[in-house]
């Protein structure tokens, strides 16, 4: 008799194990929760739930992830975590930074994704267009650029600067860009009524020229960091007055939602300017880089 119930004593000591470890769902920041910053590991056929700093528990191994990159939870189940404090865990953001790119502002217009997007510009966006276009789908963008492109110029029906051979043209309907991304430069426009009114013409002129045109979108010389003045660069348009900024969203508060406004780039580091404006060869990769974090967020 006593041997008989030692047997069963022992078979249901061993039951409680057994059921114990396996409804263990794993705690925030060990198996099956997560950390700030980093993907934690569950064990396989664990359910994992979401840690509370955002970052997805997974049912199996799962890649270190860094603050601004998305994790989608396999196995486990969780969600996407971005790295930060959010208890639910969002989508992550671009793994790039970006300053100042009044994303809000950027969502208005036509519908994306666009079969044709086309960028105008100035000799400073050739600098980074490489890097740029190896970072985006290239059968969906093209660009033109006159190395002095100035925004008077572009506002003139007559000017040949809208003659300009397309580079890179697009997979599909290159003569009929479904977005057109222009970025407005003037030595010579120096008020916030003056920019509007180039501007202005510049749409009614992208209008009459594309007619396939979903959204027109502006975006600005860049920036050095925090807008401010560089102590190696003492060129004043490596500033973009508030002005220019204000007649921008002038222009696209008046376009009925044609016009948007697109992203204020800051350069990372005062060092990526060579003098002027234009850039060193790492500027030009981070900056491409910038604008390619950017627009994969707004297709």
């Amino acid at each position: 008799m006593n041997g008989r119930l030692l047997i069963s004593i022992s078979l249901f000591v061993a039951s409680y194990v057994v059921a114990s470890c396996t409804s263990n769902p794993g705690a925030p920041g060990s198996a099956g929760g997560g950390s700030m910053g980093s993907a934690s590991v569950a064990t396989a056929g664990t359910a994992g739930r979401a840690g509370t700093s955002g970052v997805a528990g997974t049912g199996g191994d799962a890649p270190a992830v860094t603050s601004g990159d998305a994790a989608a939870g396999a196995a486990g189940g969780g969600a996407a975590g971005n790295g930060q404090d959010d208890a639910g865990g969002t989508a992550g953001s671009a793994g790039n930074t970006m300053t100042n790119l009044d994303a809000a502002s950027a969502g208005g217009g036509g519908a994306g994704p666009f079969a044709c997007s086309e960028m105008i510009g100035l000799w400073v966006m050739s600098q980074w267009w490489s890097t740029f276009e190896s970072g985006v789908d290239n059968a969906a963008w093209q660009y033109i650029f006159v190395h002095h492109g100035y925004l008077e110029q572009w506002a003139d029906p007559a000017s040949p600067y809208w003659a300009t051979k397309t580079i890179s043209p697009c997979a599909a309907n290159p003569e009929g860009p479904d977005r057109v991304i222009f970025l407005p430069f003037s030595l010579t426009l120096k008020t916030g009524p003056e920019w509007q009114a180039q501007l202005s013409k510049v749409v009614d002129l992208i209008k009459t020229k594309f007619k396939s045109v979903k959204r027109i979108e502006f975006i600005t010389t860049l920036r050095s960091p925090g807008n401010q003045p560089c102590p190696n660069d003492n060129d004043p348009n490596v500033v973009v007055p508030a002005y220019v900024d204000q007649a921008i969203q002038n222009v696209a508060d008046a376009s009925g939602g044609v016009v948007t406004v697109g992203p204020k780039i800051e350069v990372a580091d005062c060092k990526w300017w060579t003098g002027g404006t234009d850039l060193t060869g790492e500027g030009n990769t981070g900056v491409g880089r910038l604008y390619v974090a950017y627009y994969k967020n707004h297709p």
